[in-house]
């Protein structure tokens, strides 16, 4: 039997990652849809053509505090407080600190209070990086799903365009 060419067998891992890229995003997808919001997610755009990808962007955002994570739970709150940040910069500005300190007491309420500390700095700083780096990015960010890939992870991003509602993702 003959050997499969190094090319081939690339041809064959990219036609599997498209297929897992494809899942993750019908997932998200129907997570969406199936949430009490899911009539706003019915007519739902998936990578829309001349939008760059908020998966990508989300993922350069997060990315230097990700060297300070280690483990998956932490990865994720990680990503959870990014979307947070993020959002609320797109907020009126004198709506911001109470919508943060809403979160504080519902999310973190049983955290013990250096917890909440660290939490508030970390989404303070998340708040002063986008609006310093990503500051031409107006998307509202939905949801997101963080998928576990062994060394690496891949991220899917639900987001608002102008009017319909966008998901994308990275690997």
């Amino acid at each position: 039997m003959a050997r499969k060419s190094k090319a081939f067998g690339e041809i064959l891992k990219q036609q599997r990652t498209n297929k897992s890229h494809q899942k993750r995003l019908e997932k998200l997808q129907q997570k969406l849809q199936e949430g009490p919001l899911g009539e706003h997610f019915a007519d739902m755009m998936m990578n829309p053509k001349g939008e760059v990808k908020m998966s990508e962007v989300l993922k350069a955002f997060v990315e230097p505090y990700l060297a300070f994570i280690d483990n998956w739970s932490e990865r994720e709150k990680m990503f959870h407080l990014a979307v947070i940040a993020w959002n609320l910069t797109l907020m009126p500005e004198d709506e911001q600190a109470a919508i943060i300190d809403e979160f504080m007491e519902v999310a973190l309420k049983g955290d013990d209070p250096l917890a909440q500390k660290d939490a508030r700095g970390i989404i303070d700083g998340l708040i002063a990086r986008k609006q310093q780096f990503f500051d031409e990015h107006k998307r509202f960010i939905i949801d997101f799903q963080l998928q576990d890939a062994g060394n690496e992870f891949h991220l899917s991003v639900a987001s608002t365009l102008l009017d319909p509602i966008v998901s994308d993702s990275a690997d």
